[in-house]
């Protein structure tokens, strides 16, 4: 193949995602930027609202806000088939039915006022929808390889070749990625990529959320970073754990980027694998012949992210891989990947904000007595959760003048690879199946006990 290395088509060297489980847009977003105990209504009446719960009062009134000082729910039914119900062939109003009345909820700036603060600052995407009607497995695997062998939590088998990843391609045209979990000792069977054949000849390239923070501090982290929340007692923010412990692991992630040497070529994704069975009201759209599942929350940070920028534009995972492939001037990593749209709307690279030009400074989240940053990636929750309401940390104070800013404060793009070149990586994708998971060791064996059967029954009638 030809050689990429650290060539890229944007100010941005450094890609860094962090992955969240289990929420839907309306769950995080659907009263968002309302938050009535804030002393900050003017800031709040210059942010742009998103698609969700507030553009409907009836629908608002059908789901039920979470009190403030609770910070989880039971988990509601999830699944393939739990989805599907939910989804109702497009119509969203069978959530009763299928993931169960825990779906019908959502959080609002009482809990998720840090995460709020994020989209303020920087910007968000309200049509960003995961890969399948389905649950982690699959939409992971889309995820990492824009493609999956399993359609529901299942398996392996069956699995994908590691040549076939976003991985595989990275390592192909020279561009170093690494990859980052709770315990080293997780990593020769972590959840989020054991349908990936071959992973564990390629440890190396994976570390610790410890590792990952050294490696900031001293600018060596690798072009392309993966950062997982998963099986880390509750940072997943997957219910029903508590939600506060994943955010506030978050903003301390975002601070020490902010903080880094690597600050100014940087762009951070942060989204979530699956709508965990709660609630959204946007009927999800067909991309290239596949099904897209609900909307999810995604957010962009970056030093040349818009400030409080929404777009419009239609993403699902696998956008991330078009971006990174766009960035790093590769092929498209297959057909799929060639044909979603890239988040390229999200990014100001040309507009001065005047004599500061189009670099952002760092925002450093420090929110004091009213929400705890952490110090480290590990730590213990505070004890007293009741009588936390984050609502006061939100909004911030704008960097930039919200009424001056050089673009417009919503927006949408329609830009995709194959609109650059038909090249793709991965022509044809694999499924890996052994032979004892095969059709064809299914037929062998009942061909072989039809054998046997027979066998008996002539032995019988001999007799």
């Amino acid at each position: 193949s030809s050689i990429s290395g650290q060539n890229t088509r944007t100010p941005i060297k450094h890609v860094i995602n962090i992955y969240f489980e289990n929420h839907t847009f309306d769950n995080y977003f659907g009263t968002y930027p309302q938050s009535p105990q804030s002393s900050k209504q003017d800031i709040i009446s210059s942010l742009p609202t998103p698609v969700n719960l507030l553009s409907n009062v009836s629908l608002l009134s059908s789901v039920r806000a979470i009190p403030p000082g609770n910070f989880s729910t039971p988990d509601p039914i999830e699944g393939y088939t739990a989805y599907h119900t939910d989804w109702n062939h497009g119509s969203m109003n069978n959530f009763l039915n299928g993931s169960g009345p825990y779906s019908m909820t959502y959080y609002d700036s009482s809990q998720l006022g840090p995460i709020w603060d994020l989209a303020e600052q920087y910007s968000m995407g309200d049509m960003y929808f995961s890969p399948l009607l389905s649950e982690s497995a699959p939409n992971t695997m889309y995820y990492l390889a824009g493609f999956s062998p399993v359609f529901n939590d299942y398996g392996p088998p069956p699995g994908i070749p590691f040549s076939q990843t976003i991985f595989g391609e990275l390592s192909s045209y020279n561009v170093s990625w690494g990859l980052y979990i709770p315990k080293q000792s997780l990593a020769s069977n972590y959840s989020e990529w054991n349908h990936i054949e071959g992973m564990n000849s390629h440890l190396g390239n994976v570390g610790t959320w410890n590792d990952f923070t050294s490696e900031l501090e001293n600018g060596t982290i690798p072009s392309v970073s993966y950062i997982f929340s998963q099986e880390a007692n509750g940072t997943d923010q997957a219910a029903p754990s508590n939600i506060l412990k994943g955010k506030m692991w978050l903003i301390y992630l975002v601070n020490k980027i902010e903080e880094s040497p690597i600050w100014n070529s940087t762009a951070i994704f942060i989204t979530w694998d699956d709508p965990g069975g709660y609630y959204d009201q946007v009927s999800p759209p067909v991309l290239d012949g596949i099904q897209l599942g609900f909307r999810l929350p995604f957010i962009v940070v970056s030093p040349f992210a818009k400030e409080g920028y929404i777009s419009n534009t239609i993403l699902t995972h696998p956008s991330i891989l078009a971006f990174i492939d766009y960035n790093w001037e590769m092929p498209a990593l297959n057909q799929f990947v060639s044909r979603v749209n890239i988040p390229i709307d999200f990014f100001n690279f040309h507009d001065s904000y005047g004599q500061n030009g189009i670099l952002r400074e760092p925002i450093i989240f420090n929110f004091g007595d009213n929400f705890p940053v952490p110090k480290a990636p590990e730590f213990t929750l505070p004890t007293n959760l009741q009588s936390l309401n984050v609502s006061a940390t939100f909004p911030m104070e704008p960097q930039y003048n919200l009424s001056s800013l050089p673009y417009p404060k919503t927006g949408s793009v329609t830009f995709n690879l194959s609109s650059i070149s038909p090249q793709v990586f991965v022509k044809q994708n694999s499924v890996l199946v052994p032979f004892y998971a095969s059709y064809s060791f299914l037929f062998a064996f009942i061909l072989l006990n039809v054998i046997v059967l027979s066998f008996g029954v002539r032995q019988r009638w001999k007799k």
